[in-house]
């Protein structure tokens, strides 16, 4: 199902569109207050998830959105949470939007946005795991085997490729000032670009 780029957008008010995908845990987050800290907007793709889901009137769990999402995807295409995304949208000089899993979001916003980039954030597993036990979202996985299935569903969505394909891959194996630090260098360096 191919879609045309964002009705009634003006790709030219947004002079910089950061996209960014990784896995559950990655760091995500932290990059998004970093760019919000240079001016950016954001708008993850998880909270319109996330906002469907609660229409459903079911219980949130990690398991019930992403079976949820998943067939979504399956009803309306594989990137209908990029085309409800870009209904959350408005006018800005630049915007980071964050939660892409697979090539038909990125093939939609890259169309509506045609200097977007794709960033891809990593990290090893066990970091993550750590983190999504510290942040304690009510949606995530509460032990290492609910991650280990989020990241097997994650991955048959396709985010694999995204992160493969990213035009910058920014590695969070260190502190927080650390990965801050990576992340305001490689913002402030696309945004000059």
């Amino acid at each position: 199902m191919r879609r045309t780029p964002i009705p009634g957008w003006d790709s030219s008010l947004a002079d910089t569109v950061i996209l960014v995908t990784g896995m559950p845990g990655s760091g995500k987050d932290e990059f998004i207050n970093v760019a919000k800290e240079e001016g950016f907007l954001d708008f993850h793709m998880g909270n319109v998830v996330r906002k469907y889901f609660t229409m459903t009137g079911e219980s949130i769990s990690d398991s019930a959105v992403g079976k949820f999402a998943s067939g979504e995807r399956e009803k309306h295409g594989m990137d209908i949470w990029a085309v409800r995304t870009s209904r959350e949208l408005t006018a800005g000089s630049s915007c980071v939007i964050e939660g892409l899993r697979n090539h038909e979001e990125l093939d939609f916003f890259k169309k509506s946005f045609p200097k977007a980039v794709l960033v891809g954030i990593f990290a090893s597993r066990s970091d993550r795991f750590t983190r999504i036990l510290d942040r304690r979202r009510a949606d995530d996985a509460g032990d290492l085997d609910g991650l280990m299935k989020r990241d097997e569903r994650e991955l048959s969505w396709g985010i694999g490729k995204l992160i493969v394909l990213s035009d910058y891959m920014i590695i969070n194996d260190s502190d927080l000032d650390t990965f801050r630090k990576r992340s305001r260098k490689l913002i402030q360096m696309i945004r000059d670009y």
